[in-house]
């Protein structure tokens, strides 16, 4: 289950759970969904999330590729140190932010 607020440009979800290959073909869809409707600037807040396999891993990947190439953007909020550290490692933060939601609250 995912929820979401939006302001003026960007669209925050917040996905609960896990993202693993059990919904993560369901998840990619809602954000193609979102992207496709205009939203291009996203957020995903990873604070109800517990876990991400590599499946789930794809969506940001495939997500990136949509909004960039349609001059959009696309950032996560991750408070884990796991998740931000997995990101790191497979090298997604360079593409995208990855950020706690203390470094977020400070970004205008």
């Amino acid at each position: 289950m995912t929820t979401h607020t939006q302001d003026n440009q960007t669209l925050t979800l917040y996905p609960e759970g896990k993202i693993t290959a059990a919904n993560a073909d369901a998840f990619r869809q809602e954000l193609l969904e979102h992207v496709q409707a205009g939203r291009i600037h996203l957020t995903i807040d990873l604070s109800r999330v517990d876990i991400i396999d590599s499946k789930g891993l794809a969506v940001f990947i495939v997500c990136y590729k949509t909004v960039s190439e349609k001059g959009g953007s696309l950032a996560v909020i991750a408070d884990n140190n796991d998740f931000r550290n997995l990101f790191h490692v497979m090298r997604l933060d360079k593409h995208f932010s990855v950020r706690s939601s203390r470094e977020s609250e400070k970004t205008p």
